[in-house]
């Protein structure tokens, strides 16, 4: 059994070194993954993924998830919904 192959579609930095990223799955599907940069000592950045990926089986799991941030957002910043 092949491993599966990761394609970057998006990021959203949520610290100073850690971001959320958002990746197709060559077994299908999606992965929401935390990434974190720490520097090598060569004085380069190198980038690692935690354990832990979520898995979206597809696009409408992102919709939802989409979504639920929006009315977090917007509880957040006292907006009727």
């Amino acid at each position: 059994m092949s491993d599966a192959l990761y394609t970057k579609l998006s990021s959203a930095s949520i610290q100073d070194n850690k971001s959320l990223v958002l990746s197709t799955c060559s077994k299908g599907g999606y992965t929401l993954a935390q990434q974190i940069s720490v520097p090598d000592g060569k004085g380069k950045r190198m980038n690692m993924y935690l354990k832990g990926a979520i898995h979206i089986e597809n696009v409408d799991g992102i919709i939802s998830l989409r979504n639920a941030l929006n009315i977090a957002i917007d509880k957040i910043e006292g907006k009727k919904i």
